[in-house]
């Protein structure tokens, strides 16, 4: 029984909560326990967490968020937390079903506030596009064929330079110290926002 988690005492909510006040409690609770951050507010007990106990309790949260952020999910959690039977408890809190990749979760609700962060796109293919392109169409075509390279060559640069990879994709990819400025910016962006 005392496997059985409290998600709504995890991310310190009632039993009542509306989708919405769990999305905000979970991107408070993100914040505050994310493992990249340099300084966390600190665990239950109000003591530094270590970045192993933030990792575990960043899992902790990030499940908490994807069983109870979905009606169906929370149903079904609801009914095994009031079933008074400690074999359903058991067998909610051991099921892999209920577990969630916590940076996903990160990055789904995050997505918003992470982009304007992390997205950098390049302006770098574009003129190398537009002058290989006005390169080849002047061999095969002379001065019109340099113009229609050069914009086709541009063009295709340009898509090139916005295709990126995902924001929590970005987000990974960033040194640690880059990663807590950005997660320090959003925590005060959340926080700022509470009051």
């Amino acid at each position: 029984m005392s496997n059985f988690p409290d998600y709504y005492a995890l991310l310190r909510v009632s039993e009542t909560a509306t989708t919405e006040q769990i999305r905000e409690a979970y991107k408070r609770e993100a914040l505050r326990t994310h493992p990249d951050r340099t300084t966390n507010i600190g665990g239950p007990d109000g003591a530094p967490l270590s970045k192993e106990e933030a990792t575990v309790l960043f899992q902790q949260v990030a499940d908490a968020y994807y069983v109870l952020s979905s009606p169906q999910r929370r149903r079904e959690y609801d009914n095994a937390r009031r079933s008074r039977n400690s074999a359903s408890r058991s067998n909610w809190s051991s099921s892999s079903a209920h577990r969630a990749e916590p940076d996903s979760v990160f990055g789904g609700v995050f997505e918003e506030l992470l982009r304007p962060e992390v997205q950098n796109p390049t302006n770098f293919y574009s003129p190398l596009g537009m002058a290989s392109g006005a390169a080849l169409g002047f061999i095969c075509g002379g001065v019109p064929g340099a113009l229609l390279g050069g914009y086709g060559g541009k063009t295709l640069g340009r898509i090139r330079d916005q295709k990126g990879v995902s924001v929590i994709e970005a987000f990974g990819r960033l040194e640690h110290a880059h990663k807590a400025a950005v997660i320090a910016s959003l925590a005060a962006k959340i926080f700022h926002s509470l009051k």
